[in-house]
């Protein structure tokens, strides 16, 4: 993107997943570290449900938020163990905060990080979990907790889903046809050691039948760093330690979760079809109500379609913070081919609508993705 957007290379994106009850403590904190902004978008959770004599009760969805924070990569972990202490993250059933390497970065205005005077850098020491990657779907609304209980069936954390709508093939229909796709979306995304990325990716992929038209997209994107202390069962037990917790104790002293394939006969679910290879993740940051026009702009420059999420920046530009007041925001996401990039860039670039404006843009690889090939 050209002036006045600045470049960068060296960012990381970090995403940290909490009960919503403590988004605040967790915002004021990143605002006091020298964050700006921070995105936040409402999600819920998934659990398990408890089991009571012979029969298991439904599982519940707890309110939960998805923070995101864009930090240089010489202050990522730094800004990571000081919102982990804040937090309380690295307690079981804490939340979860891990850390994306972006490829590029655009800005204007202010830099996204600008360290506190007088702030304390973090001293105490973490126990991160390495070899960790994202799994992500997007599917029509009402599809999410169906691919969510095959992911924590096979053994995930427990998932979190977000909410939005999409552009793509719908935009291209007629009328009568259009109905027939539902325009809302659910984002679900969760977090494992990537010796179990494939087992899951393919069960998520066919629990939401993400192969066939028009159901939806899914992808895999590495985690440089993370601690994912979100937990799947919502059970009592009369033992000190739930099975959850052991198996979490397992892998920190493994330094990763290799050791659950050990000893079992692998096989692979996943069938032949086709998967996408080397795309890329094109995402931008806009104030609420612009998304529609970049999104059009994506599609006329090459993109196959967008999804789009709401969220909340904080602090509010020009004001003192306020929890309670925020500027609202559109995060406009499409995957693309790198070679596609550039044109994506100059068409979002020239959209007459966002000069001005606040914006943010980011890429970042993805090392698998699934949808339908016709």
């Amino acid at each position: 993107m050209s002036a006045p957007y600045e470049h960068a290379t060296n960012y990381h994106l970090i995403t940290v997943v909490v009960e919503e009850h403590k988004t605040k403590g967790i915002v004021q904190a990143a605002i006091d570290w020298g964050v700006k902004p921070i995105l936040v978008a409402a999600a819920r959770s998934l659990m398990h449900g408890k089991k009571v004599a012979f029969l298991r009760l439904s599982g519940i969805s707890p309110s939960m938020d998805m923070i995101f924070l864009l930090v240089p990569k010489p202050s990522l972990e730094s800004t990571m163990v000081f919102l982990i202490e804040k937090g309380k993250l690295n307690h079981f059933g804490g939340g979860a905060i891990y850390a994306s390497r972006l490829t590029d970065f655009w800005y204007n205005g202010e830099k996204p990080l600008v360290p506190s005077k007088g702030m304390k850098s973090a001293l105490a020491t973490t126990d991160f979990q390495q070899d960790l990657v994202a799994i992500t779907s997007i599917s029509q609304r009402g599809s999410a907790e169906e691919i969510a209980r095959g992911a924590m069936l096979a053994g995930s954390p427990s998932p979190v889903i977000s909410y939005g709508y999409g552009h793509g093939i719908r935009d291209r229909l007629n009328f009568l046809l259009q109905i027939a796709i539902n325009p809302q979306k659910e984002v679900l995304e969760v977090v494992v050691g990537s010796a179990e990325a494939e087992r899951i990716f393919e069960i998520m992929a066919e629990r939401g039948k993400l192969d066939q038209p028009a159901r939806g997209f899914i992808s895999i994107r590495k985690v440089e760093t993370g601690l994912i202390n979100t937990i799947s069962w919502q059970n009592t037990t009369p033992y000190p330690a739930t099975m959850e917790q052991i198996i979490k104790a397992i892998d920190q002293m493994q330094g990763n979760t290799h050791w659950r394939a050990r000893g079992t006969v692998q096989t692979t679910l996943r069938k032949e079809r086709k998967t996408l290879k080397g795309l890329v993740n094109f995402n931008i940051v806009l104030k609420r109500g612009l998304a529609d026009t970049v999104s059009l702009a994506m599609m006329e420059a090459g993109a196959g379609g967008t999804s789009v999420m709401y969220a909340n920046a904080y602090p509010r530009i020009k004001r003192a913070h306020l929890f309670a007041e925020s500027d609202e925001r559109e995060i406009v996401s499409a995957s693309l081919k790198p070679t596609q990039i550039k044109d994506i860039v100059k068409a979002v670039s020239a959209v007459e609508e966002i000069q001005g404006t606040p914006v943010m843009a980011f890429t970042y690889p993805l090392l698998d993705a699934l949808t339908y090939l016709p």
